[in-house]
């Protein structure tokens, strides 16, 4: 009985709080006046169907009006959700505002000094650039990085066509194409977790964003082969960035479907690595100037002057990488057989 005494004493508060009668109030919810009257003597409680209702009508949570207290927090919670939204949407007014502004001034002036709409499209892409990175993300609900990251890619290759045909030469495919490697590289994975592919593709996606990666890479040393005119992409590009990407592509297949443990892993990884360290002198030369492959490299530990310096560093490296080999191979044995103790 106290339990509906208070919960009656609650609708009363709020019903005179919100200005009105138990008339008006039982008209807006379509019952009788006796009703609410009952509800506040804390006779009866309201029917579950008009909790909704009820809350509506009076301006509380049904958190609220189900426990017949304030909710201090949740109110609280509401009024800086609310702050925030009203700030975003003076930021989304601000930047309109501002970027319509320096667009304006730029064409009017554009216009004025030469009597033509020239470098303005200059100045209309850059402001793209800048609002897909700043105003697109308050725009959209949804995806935001992936709208963002989008409009900015597009913005960007925007910029630079402009620029090209303002400055003139063929550059601009040099340059966008660098863009989407540099860009692929750095958030292709995260683009690729976030959007939907289909489930045998979902389950490579180190392997897809490597592959992709390899592809613009070779279109990257293609195009600049064809923008510089100098007809080595298939005589030395090419195979010396094959030969370079022997490591990562060993260390993506090693970790990702090998089933050894993770200190072999790792050690498979950095004799690779060294590997690959070791004989890039001799292949790079033997592409380049065209002589036969040699290994090695001419080192003096104790004379590190200019003809002695890259062999000393490369060998002290390839050491380094041969040392850490055979420790993290020992610690693979070692986990190994503890994890074979175990079992046992």
């Amino acid at each position: 009985m106290e339990s509906k005494k208070i919960f009656g004493d609650y609708i009363l508060l709020k019903r005179k709080e919100a200005g009105l009668t138990q008339k008006s109030f039982a008209e807006k919810l379509f019952v009788t006046e006796s009703a609410v009257s009952k509800w506040e003597r804390g006779v009866s409680y309201p029917d579950i169907s008009l909790i909704k209702d009820i809350c509506e009508i009076l301006g509380v949570s049904e958190r609220e009006l189900l426990t017949a207290s304030e909710d201090t927090q949740t109110r609280t919670n509401e009024k800086v959700a609310n702050r925030y939204m009203k700030l975003i949407q003076r930021f989304k007014r601000a930047q309109i505002m501002i970027y319509g502004l320096i667009l304006a001034i730029c064409f009017i002036c554009n216009l004025a000094a030469q009597h033509s709409i020239s470098w303005f499209f200059i100045v209309l892409t850059a402001v793209m650039v800048a609002a897909s990175l700043t105003l697109l993300p308050v725009l959209v609900e949804k995806s935001k990085r992936l709208v963002m990251l989008g409009g900015f890619t597009l913005s960007l290759l925007l910029l630079l066509l402009v620029c090209n045909i303002y400055y003139g030469g063929s550059w601009f495919i040099l340059a966008a194409v660098a863009v989407l490697f540099g860009l692929c590289v750095v958030f292709l994975p995260k683009v690729l977790r976030d959007i939907w592919l289909p489930e045998p593709i979902a389950n490579h996606t180190a392997l897809l964003c490597m592959s992709i990666d390899t592809l613009l890479l070779f279109a990257l040393l293609m195009v600049n082969d064809w923008y510089t005119r100098g007809g080595r992409f298939l005589s030395e590009s090419l195979p010396i960035a094959i030969f370079w990407i022997i490591a990562p592509w060993g260390m993506l297949l090693i970790h990702r479907y090998t089933k050894i443990n993770k200190f072999y892993k790792i050690a498979a990884s950095l004799a690779l690595t060294g590997l690959v360290f070791y004989l890039s002198k001799g292949f790079t030369t033997m592409i380049i100037e065209d002589s036969p492959m040699y290994y090695g490299f001419v080192f003096d530990l104790g004379n590190w002057n200019l003809e002695t310096l890259d062999g000393n560093l490369r060998i002290v490296i390839s050491l380094l990488l041969l040392a850490l080999t055979v420790v993290f191979a020992f610690a693979g044995v070692v986990s190994s057989l503890r994890r074979s103790k175990h079992t046992t």
